[in-house]
């Protein structure tokens, strides 16, 4: 792993899932402290204690107050959550397979309904950028999303390294947009109520698959809606999950 290239948030907490890896869990769960973490991997407290709140939120380990944290056993073997923000080529290279990913078509639309999210008539013109992700080159996600026309140039959307780049980190260097939260609503929906899915996924005729999809929005800074974006995904290849933390709530 090249460490110049990974963010250090991410490259410690690939060191930290490597380093529970190696841990008999049937015998022992609780991890070393905070200050043992950051001296082992030579990074601040501060550091390791995100890492850690992140590991916590996925329900992948458990802290406890005055005790220490310990290894979640069942919920670390759980590879591809939905929160934190995660990237969609990440979600695919968490399932286990190669990603990438190819803008289909960059185009002007009116902004019809989604007037009222962008605050803007609905003539206002958006652009809409469709996509198609890959997991080994087999297509597992299709994605329409949409952000006001003139902020991204459609030669930006085509750059060669958006195929391979974060999305967010996309944003803020081509757009100067910096997503700060989304809100994201999950639906079932089937190839037969949206026809391309069965054009991209390559359905037989007469058959319906069905597709999970999310419906996001992403706001910046200021609490203004930057993207929105449908994501269809392909519950065959690609399996999504939610560990929760209850207990507070005993």
């Amino acid at each position: 792993m090249n460490t110049h290239e990974v963010p250090l948030r991410e490259r410690v907490r690939a060191q930290l899932l490597e380093l529970i890896s190696e841990m008999d869990l049937t015998v022992n769960t609780r991890l070393l402290s905070e200050g043992q973490l950051a001296a082992k991997f030579q990074v601040s407290r501060s550091t390791i204690r995100t890492v850690l709140s992140d590991l916590e939120v996925e329900g992948k380990v458990i802290r406890r107050q005055g005790s220490g944290t310990y290894v979640n056993s069942q919920a670390i073997q759980v590879n591809t959550t939905l929160y934190p923000r995660i990237d969609l080529r990440e979600i695919v290279a968490r399932n286990g397979y190669s990603a990438r990913s190819e803008v289909l078509s960059v185009r002007q639309i009116p902004a019809g309904r989604q007037s009222l999210l962008f605050n803007c008539g609905p003539t206002h013109q958006l652009q809409e950028i469709r996509s198609l992700y890959y997991a080994d080159e087999f297509p597992c996600m299709y994605c329409i999303d949409c952000i006001r026309d003139g902020r991204i140039t459609e030669d930006q959307w085509r750059t060669p390294e958006l195929a391979t780049q974060s999305i967010y980190e996309f944003l803020k260097e081509a757009g100067n947009i910096h997503v700060k939260w989304d809100m994201m609503r999950l639906r079932a929906t089937t190839s037969g109520e949206v026809p391309e899915l069965a054009v991209y996924f390559e359905v037989p005729v007469g058959k319906i698959r069905p597709f999970i999809l999310l419906e996001i929005t992403n706001y910046d800074d200021k609490n203004n809606p930057v993207l929105c974006g449908n994501i269809y995904v392909d519950t065959e290849r690609i399996k999504l999950n939610l560990v929760r933390d209850l207990g507070q709530l005993s």
